[in-house]
């Protein structure tokens, strides 16, 4: 693929839509069930990040 000029752009905004929406949900699940706790601070932290990389992965298609 190097010869060809590297890897299809489709391809990388695929990986960065599922990217951002794992980070999220495992954010979001994380929180959930570590009520109160630092855990909690990194649950919202993950889905702050995978909010964050679905809307620039959205703002670049």
């Amino acid at each position: 693929m190097a010869a060809t000029g590297g890897f299809s752009r489709a391809g990388n905004e695929d990986t960065a839509s599922v990217g951002g929406g794992v980070l999220l949900a495992v954010g979001l699940v994380v929180a959930f069930f570590t009520w109160w706790s630092w855990w909690t601070v990194a649950g919202f932290a993950l889905a702050a990040a995978g909010a964050l990389w679905l809307t620039v992965a959205g703002r670049d298609e």
